[in-house]
């Protein structure tokens, strides 16, 4: 009898004994002028002025006192997190411009900015600076004490990729460089990687994205900088062990609860871990084949709603993020040999340049790769691979559309899930629905993150995470509640071609005092009609009334049979609901860059009390009436 395969079970004897120490390195060195000589001429370029642009920001938003205690007095994560930024994103554009062109003056910059990073009081965010042994969150960093957050460890990293590929350049001219580096590296990652213990290890509960991001960063800076080849195989095996909790968490279809945008910190981030100790074993580690991981890879694919957005569940965007890397996609794909996934990705590679903006910093081992492959997504068949459906029991997720691997047409996106997935919103039932890809049902989304967005007792204060504003029921005004025990029942899927639905029980995401008994919801998809149908159908203990939430971006327009919204007919019930809508001022940046000034909610009120009843909205092409 064999035991279930695991990450830590891959570091046999044999991959033991093939760590390599200090062998690994993203890159040729900057001396080496033919190793960096076929990059594209076209990211060169945007390259150049991506650089000077940091350079521009990190001279205006030094880090600041005052910026760092914004936060600590009233939760504003924004000034200092926006210095650290611009920091961090000038080294790594420096950094990358020296590689690609070898200039003294590019070599002299990057020295700089390394030397003010070293000088930081933390790299640790001020959202993330809690002492691990208690708990306690101090109004500065304590002296010389780091917190292993995700900013210290994908800090940390960015200087071990640097170092090991334009170190020796830097050591020309700064001699001494170099120590103060693995200096730093050791003190604030791989010194408490060692001693202390994180809520993200996963002890108690499966990890989130934390893990993976934390642990692939963590093992760059062990691969660059660790002398001792011991002290190297205990930090690969303490992060297997944290990898195989964080796996714990996955269904086998690998779908990700925290959604598509953080997909790109989660399955992303365990592929440049896996990577990296597939590398540096010489092969003799392969992780790759450990479920779900293999699974994994498809998700961003089947999440895709047209070439620029996305389903967005959980704290996700409505447009593809900024981190979203489709080389990498790509490499993982082909690693695990999912072609449909690696010709998706080739299709996104065609469409999207190489971006050396945004975060940079964090992504900087993807861009770097990327910018070292120029031509990837024009070396073999490209095409669209989102799916006709795919149901994801995992997660509970279904997505369908009309024409496969197609914008074109009818999209419908559906979840039962419950309400205590990392990153939640309390939108068990929710809906997305596209025509043509543009929006026609929306969930919002998740606006700038501050203080109260990962406080369980303020969380569900902010109106985005609550179910009132999304597309779920709100029976008798009493909204979904938070926890897992809140969540839809007996979630089924089915699709024969031509008509594609998911049906769930949505009373047990709702509290006592809503009086339900049932609130039966299907979602349905006909090809043949063109059109999605919602039905809901329900029963209170004692007549009450029903109101059905629609959220849109644009504003809906009345209609004799219920209302339109740009090209789309959404035909409701008018004779026992009254429609009514309202427009909802954004004044959030994140939402406005999403959705411009404004987004829209419409309420279907069941006119009068009823024991029993049911309502059916129709959503059509509006030309074909």
């Amino acid at each position: 009898m064999t035991s279930e395969p695991s990450f830590l079970s891959r570091l046999t004897p044999d991959a033991r004994a093939a760590l390599r120490v200090r062998a690994w390195s993203p890159a040729p060195p900057v001396g080496d002028r033919h190793g960096w000589a076929h990059l594209g001429e076209r990211d060169r370029a945007a390259l150049a002025r991506a650089a000077a642009d940091w350079r521009d920001r990190a001279a205006q938003d030094v880090p600041r006192l005052s910026a760092w205690a914004a936060y600590s007095r009233d939760g504003d994560r924004r000034p200092h997190e926006r210095t650290e930024h611009a920091l961090l994103g000038h080294l790594a554009s420096t950094a990358l411009l020296l590689a690609a062109d070898d200039k003294d003056e590019d070599a002299v910059a990057l020295g700089d900015a390394v030397w003010r990073l070293c000088e930081l009081s933390a790299w640790c965010l001020p959202s993330h600076y809690a002492l691990p042994e208690s708990g306690h969150r101090p109004f500065l960093p304590e002296p010389g004490r780091d917190v292993l957050d995700l900013a210290d460890a994908y800090t940390g990293a960015l200087l071990a990729s640097v170092d090991a590929f334009a170190g020796a350049r830097l050591e020309e001219l700064f001699p001494g460089i170099r120590g103060r580096v693995h200096h730093e590296i050791r003190r604030r990652v791989l010194g408490p990687w060692e001693s202390e213990t994180y809520f993200w290890h996963g002890v108690d509960a499966p990890p989130n994205n934390w893990a993976p991001w934390i642990v692939s960063n963590v093992l760059v800076c062990a691969a660059v900088t660790e002398p001792d080849r011991d002290r190297l195989e205990r930090t690969v095996e303490r992060a297997l062990v944290i990898l195989d909790r964080f796996r714990a968490g996955y269904d086998e279809d690998g779908s990700c609860d925290e959604g598509a945008t953080y997909w790109w910190w989660a399955g992303a981030t365990l592929f440049e871990a896996l990577d990296l100790l597939e590398e540096i074993t010489g092969g003799a580690f392969d992780g790759f084949t450990v479920p779900p991981v293999a699974a994994m890879a498809s998700f961003p694919v089947d999440m895709q709603i047209g070439p620029g957005t996305q389903v967005n569940y959980s704290d996700g965007s409505p447009v593809l993020p900024e981190n979203a890397n489709w080389h990498l996609l790509a490499r993982f794909a082909a690693r695990v040999g999912d072609q449909d996934a690696v010709r998706h990705a080739r299709w996104m590679g065609r469409r999207q340049p190489l971006r050396f903006d945004g975060q940079l910093a964090p992504l900087f081992r993807r861009t770097l790769a990327e910018l070292r492959s120029p031509g990837w997504a024009s070396e073999g068949e490209a095409a669209p691979g989102m799916p006709a459906s795919r149901y994801l029991p995992g997660t509970e997720i279904a997505v369908v559309r009309e024409r496969r691997a197609s914008a074109a047409g009818l999209f419908v996106a559906a979840k039962g899930g419950h309400n205590d997935v990392s990153h939640n919103h309390n939108d068990a039932g929710g809906v997305i629905v596209s025509l043509d890809g543009e929006p026609v049902l929306i969930d919002v989304g998740v606006g700038v993150y501050r203080r109260e967005t990962f406080q369980p007792d303020a969380r569900y204060t902010i109106w985005t995470m609550r179910s009132p504003w999304h597309n779920v029921p709100l029976p008798d005004g009493v909204e979904q509640r938070h926890g897992k025990e809140f969540g839809a029942r007996g979630v089924t899927f089915e699709d024969d071609g031509t008509v594609a639905r998911v049906r769930m029980d949505l009373a047990p995401a709702y509290p006592p005092e809503s009086a339900l008994v049932r609130c039966e919801r299907s979602v349905e998809l006909d090809r043949e009609q063109g059109a999605v149908l919602l039905r809901d159908e329900w029963t209170f203990e004692a007549p009450r009334t029903m109101t059905l939430v629609l959220m849109t971006a644009l504003p809906p327009v009345p209609h004799p049979e219920g209302l339109r919204v740009e090209a789309a007919l959404l035909r409701a019930d008018t004779q026992n609901f009254d429609i009514r809508t309202e427009a909802i001022d954004l004044d959030d940046d994140r939402l406005r860059g999403a959705w411009g000034d404004r987004v829209h909610r419409t309420l279907l009120v069941q006119r009068e009390p009823a024991t029993r009843a049911g309502h059916v909205l129709r959503i059509e092409r509006a030309e074909a009436v």
